[in-house]
């Protein structure tokens, strides 16, 4: 293992002790925050952890995926100017990892890794200010305007900061889909769901954003719009409906 960094790292309190982690994957928790202590923001590559950790880049991809589900880390990928071609990738740190639950590190380190907690404090707070000078071509995906013109129409309360209904929306968006796709497929299924009371439950970012449902809503939105009906068996597509989100 090479090309160990001398940055503190640290895992706060729920992190250790959240029992649904995979192990490992606090362990890598801690050397993202130490790489935020850096630039502001991981840059690390699944390679380059893999290589740290002397472990394959499927499982460095697990690791991060428990912490994605669970809300402590956010990873955001940066395209090629023009083209939809990944150039980087960025990991972040979300609010699951709770500063109240920080253990203060001893005052002989704090004084030279004292740029994480201000790195981390910023991203805690919600803070959209791109993560440094030099990544200002990172794409921003509105999930708060999009989370929150759903729960203006059905009146609930769905958390844009959710690494769940985050992931989501970052999936359908990096496909290509833009804000107004969106829109047009949370208008579309609030139109036809909203007084349905077996339908209603549905209206919700896993149901209305998953690849399974997707692009079927979006075309049918486009339908409308140009006054072509669709066909459809309401009833099988509501069976299909219930068996996708009961598995």
């Amino acid at each position: 293992m090479e090309n160990h960094r001398n940055y503190y790292a640290i895992i706060p309190a729920n992190v250790r002790y959240d029992d649904s982690l995979i192990p490992s994957a606090k362990l890598l928790y801690g050397e993202i925050t130490a790489l935020c202590n850096e630039k502001g923001y991981c840059w690390a590559s699944n390679e380059y952890f893999a290589n740290q950790y002397g472990v394959g880049k499927s499982t460095i991809q697990n690791w991060l995926k428990s912490l994605e589900e669970k809300g402590y880390i956010y990873r955001e990928v940066k395209y090629k100017e023009g083209s939809r071609e990944i150039e980087a990738r960025y990991i972040r740190i979300l609010g699951g990892g709770n500063l109240e639950n920080w253990v203060t590190p001893h005052p002989e380190i704090y004084q030279d890794n004292n740029t994480l907690f201000n790195n981390t404090n910023n991203i805690l707070s919600g803070s959209e200010e791109p993560l440094s000078s030099n990544n200002q071509n990172v794409e921003k995906i509105p999930y708060k305007k999009i989370i929150d013109h759903l729960n203006q129409l059905t009146n609930s309360k769905f958390s844009y900061k959710s690494s769940s209904n985050q992931k989501y929306i970052k999936a359908r968006w990096n496909e290509g889909n833009d804000l107004d796709d969106f829109m047009a497929v949370i208008d579309l299924k609030v139109d036809q769901w909203i007084n349905d009371n077996d339908m209603r439950k549905y209206l919700r970012p896993s149901t209305l954003f998953s690849a399974k449902n997707f692009e079927n809503y979006k075309a049918e939105s486009a339908m409308r719009k140009h006054d072509i009906q669709p066909v459809f068996d309401y009833e099988a597509d509501y069976e299909a409906v219930m068996r996708a989100y009961e598995q």
